[in-house]
């Protein structure tokens, strides 16, 4: 892992290597208030042998030597004395402790440094000031024990050294190497975790998700915004919301220069990944830009459109399909210039043979003459219909909703479309997080909105266009829309007369007069839909 994987790690899943850690210090200090808290004292005795001395009153040289070696022998011997229980039990008495001497000794400790004739005692207690008290009466009983031991006439002795006063006390558990390892404790664990999650956990949550694993183009990312929803559609969303859709319609528009894209298809790899939303959105602001759209609810299991735009039967996509219905009939109009709907209300049996039948794709054909016609597909996961209408399209818009799509079902959702001989234009990654705290946390640019002074100055240089029709078409739009209004989509020479431009019932007249002959060039000519 690189170091730049390894702070990409850190600010992703910071919120759990941060609780964890946390959690970790809370483990650490509930040990201590647990555990009973002990103090430990040192105090240091000295083994002595007197030397006796001659008829002149000075001791030679040979007296000196043999009782260094006599000590030598001797405090090494005295070790384990000062542990006993015999010295402990002294020790109580002396001092009138509530113990036994088999616990008192287990908190005595005695060692011998090399080449030395001192003994260290170290003594525990339940106080600072009693396991100093502790350690000084080993050292003194010790000595008691030795005269005892050794007779009155012995030349060996033990005498306090350093009394357990002069030295430092120190306390068990000691608070910070406790609180230090479970701060290490609960930081490891918290990166273990993550790592653990960021190698199994494969769902989609930024673009760079997207871009890492999969070679297909982001046409947009969508913040979470009620705007977005289904059941605003046709009303006017947050400016942050509307700016990534036009970004979406910007990036389907040159995707493709030479063939702009005359049907697009929506669709997701599962349920609830708001294509529908997408899709109802992606047609508004198409419209709004001054082209002619017609939005197909072609997902026959579970139409949606209907509800999205307060639309009510019986005709639909069905009855055009099946031939109990002009489409003229069918269509509906919408509060939106320009866009119009044709939905569905009922389920049939055969939901993927009539969306693979011929009549589809003449209808596909006959719409998209003088329209943009958006398709609302199901989820390529769970059925079929979308590869059956991938064909069809000349653009296949693929819709990953940001924390919930994985990367292997969109994985096989672009192979299925790929399959069935679609064109995928790109994937938009829906939901997204676009907060502060979402951005520092993902580092993602696509997060970067406008805000502040930035956005004060987007809204006055662009006002919000109304969706009363006289407006949209000649009130103070926006300036793409307003160019693209006056631009037309192939130049007069690359254009043929349209046989069935007066065809087309309804209450306003078509926009396009012509058919352009850049168009998809599999395609044959269409036939009037009756």
């Amino acid at each position: 892992m690189t170091l730049r994987e390894f702070f990409r790690l850190t600010r992703r899943h910071f919120g759990t290597i941060a609780a964890l850690t946390v959690l970790g210090a809370i483990v650490a200090a509930g040990l201590l208030m647990v555990l009973p808290a002990r103090y430990t004292s040192q105090a240091s005795a000295y083994v002595r042998v007197s030397v006796p001395k001659s008829a002149s009153g000075t001791a030679d040289s040979n007296a000196y030597f043999n009782a260094s070696q006599l000590a030598s022998e001797k405090v090494k011997a005295f070790v384990p004395l000062f542990t006993s229980e015999t010295v402990a039990q002294a020790v109580i008495t002396q001092l009138g402790l509530p113990t036994t001497p088999a616990e008192l000794a287990s908190g005595l400790s005695a060692s011998n440094a090399a080449n030395s004739l001192t003994i260290d005692v170290t003594a525990t207690g339940d106080s600072s000031e009693q396991s100093k008290k502790i350690a000084d009466a080993v050292v003194n009983q010790s000595a008691s024990q030795v005269r005892r031991l050794e007779g009155a006439t012995s030349p060996v002795q033990v005498v306090m050294l350093s009394p357990a006063s002069l030295s430092q006390t120190t306390k068990s558990p000691s608070p910070i190497k406790y609180l230090a390892a479970g701060v290490l404790a609960g930081l490891l664990l918290g990166y273990a975790f993550a790592l653990a999650r960021h190698h199994f956990d494969t769902r989609l949550r930024t673009a760079d998700d997207i871009t890492e694993r999969f070679t297909t183009p982001i046409l947009a990312v969508l913040p979470q915004s009620k705007a977005i929803a289904r059941t605003q559609a046709a009303s006017e969303g947050d400016f942050y919301a509307g700016e990534a859709l036009r970004k979406l319609r910007t990036n389907l528009r040159y995707a493709n220069v030479d063939h702009q894209a005359r049907v697009i298809l929506i669709t997701s790899p599962q349920q609830n990944d708001g294509k529908s939303s997408v899709a109802a959105n992606l047609a508004k602001v198409i419209a709004m830009a001054g082209d002619d759209v017609v939005i197909i609810d072609a997902d026959l299991r579970r139409p949606s459109v209907a509800d999205t735009y307060g639309i009510r039967g019986p005709l639909g996509l069905l009855q055009v399909l099946v031939g109990s219905a002009r489409v003229e009939n069918v269509l509906r109009p919408s509060r939106i210039a320009g866009l119009s709907i044709l939905p569905t209300f009922d389920t049939p049996p055969n939901p993927s043979e009539l969306l693979g039948s011929g009549r589809m794709a003449e209808l596909v054909k006959y719409l998209s003459r003088d329209r943009i016609v958006i398709l609302d597909a199901p989820p390529v996961l769970p059925v079929t219909d979308a590869v059956v209408l991938a064909h069809l399209a000349d653009a296949v818009v693929m819709v990953a909703s940001a924390g919930r799509t994985r990367a292997e079902q969109l994985d096989h959702a672009l192979g299925a479309i790929e399959r069935g001989e679609g064109d995928v234009a790109g994937v938009v990654l829906n939901r997204a997080a676009s907060s502060k705290l979402a951005r520092l946390r993902y580092g993602d640019s696509e997060y970067g909105y406008a805000s502040g002074p930035q956005s004060d100055y987007v809204r006055a240089d662009r006002p919000t266009p109304s969706s009363d029709r006289s407006t949209a078409t000649h009130g103070p739009d926006s300036e793409e829309l307003s160019a693209t209004r006056r631009m037309p989509a192939v130049s007069a020479t690359d254009s043929e007369p349209d046989p069935h431009a007066n065809d087309h019932a309804g209450s306003r007249e078509p926009v396009h007069q012509t058919r352009p002959t850049s168009r998809r060039l599999k395609r044959a000519q269409p036939d009037e839909l009756d």
